[in-house]
């Protein structure tokens, strides 16, 4: 799962500096963006524990019908 959040972390440090290059042109306005919005907890995954068998189950017969 940590490999995954490097991923996630690096991934979104590449989308900030594509971001960043689009909105700013100078360099400490871009260097701001980036700092602002590149935290590890936006790479954190939260694991839900949501069964939705019922629910598709349900859906599939109303389908077939």
């Amino acid at each position: 799962m940590e490999v995954l959040q490097e991923v996630i972390y690096t991934q979104n440090l590449d989308l900030l500096h594509r971001i960043a290059d689009d909105m700013y042109i100078d360099e400490c306005d871009k260097q701001t963006f980036i700092n602002k919005y590149h935290k590890k907890n936006f790479s954190q995954l939260i694991p839900i524990k949501k069964d939705n068998n019922e629910k598709h189950l349900k859906m599939i017969k109303h389908c077939v019908k």
